[in-house]
């Protein structure tokens, strides 16, 4: 017997692509590339004719396994990498302890149930947040596509955690550090993190047609957040990268992981066990604004969406209290 189905593929004014089927019922593809539209369209109709497209039956609950499979494919294509793996290990966790429930049917005691699971695993309260944070993302998204009415985890609270000044490194630690890195290779690693103050993720991810040394600026294209910024290079960096030229493919060769492993081992070397990788870049922020540098500007620098992260510097910063007790007027 064959299923008549009414479905059609079309394009709204803001560029993205649609789907229609039955009665008027529209569902978002959430791209403006043709090609990717009538691929994901195929598939639709292809899940619709097996009888496994659940979204399209009226009425229907979508489960657990179903949502997230189809958000780490969006999340896949539309966030960093380091946020999928995030996400993925969020969801399957939440799944394996919650069970394949249909996320209509979600609530804060799940939720509950999850975090007391973490903290039972021994994760620190500052990783159970980015669990938190990573799940009430999700399920933002769920409720941008129809499938949910609100945010089941909506208002859910972080836990309090004591907040700790940044780790950063002096310049005699710095000097510290370079005396036992014993490649000239890995040199560069660790000076190009501290004079860029970038994320390694994003430093990875560099190519050397990002780097403008006529001009003088690196282009961070793929940020954390999906967006570009611009880096000066300091002169010291720029005698290291101009030793390297002419240069092609990617700045540093090397995986995220295996970048943190090497340099942790030298960090232990030099007497830092504590040290993370992540910590030049709060020393490249906590050294500026020790120089008088404004927190705005180091906003920038760094790539934050909000001056309330970069403010965890602040306290560095001791000519700003004095400047506004000398505007003191009596």
């Amino acid at each position: 017997m064959r299923l008549n189905i009414s479905m059609r593929l079309f394009q709204r004014e803001n560029g993205i692509w649609y789907v229609e089927f039955g009665r008027g019922k529209k569902r978002s593809l959430r791209t403006r590339n043709k090609a990717e539209a009538v691929r994901l369209y195929n598939r639709l109709k292809r899940e619709y004719l097996a009888g496994r497209l659940l979204i399209l039956k009226e009425g229907a609950k979508v489960l657990l396994s179903d949502f997230a499979k189809e958000y780490l494919d969006w999340c896949e294509n539309n966030r960093s990498r380091e946020t999928f793996r995030k996400s993925e290990y969020a969801l399957r966790k939440l799944r394996e302890v919650i069970g394949d429930v249909y996320i209509q049917n979600l609530t804060k005691k799940h939720l509950d149930d999850y975090v007391t699971y973490l903290r039972e695993s021994g994760l620190s309260k500052t990783t159970i947040n980015i669990h938190i944070r990573t799940l009430k993302a999700a399920f933002s998204k769920a409720v941008e596509w129809e499938y949910l009415k609100e945010n089941p985890f909506k208002g859910y609270k972080l836990l309090k955690v004591q907040q700790k000044p940044p780790r950063f490194l002096l310049p005699h630690e710095i000097a510290k550090i370079e005396s036992v890195i014993d490649k000239e290779e890995w040199l560069f690693v660790f000076r190009f993190l501290l004079f860029t103050g970038m994320r390694v993720g994003e430093a990875v991810r560099l190519y050397w047609s990002d780097v403008d040394l006529n001009r003088g600026i690196i282009t961070v294209r793929k940020s954390k957040n999906y967006q570009s910024r611009v880096i000066p290079i300091h002169p010291d960096l720029e005698r290291e990268l101009r030793k390297r030229q002419p240069a092609v493919g990617r700045v540093i060769g090397y995986s995220r992981d295996w970048v943190e492993h090497k340099l942790k081992d030298y960090f232990r070397k030099a007497g830092f066990p504590e040290l993370r990788v992540h910590d030049l870049r709060h020393t490249f922020a906590s050294l500026m604004v020790m120089a008088g540098v404004d927190l705005k500007t180091v906003q920038e620098l760094l790539g934050h969406t909000s001056y309330k992260t970069t403010e965890i510097y602040a306290h560095l910063a001791p000519h700003h209290l004095k400047d506004a007790i000398r505007k003191l007027s009596i």
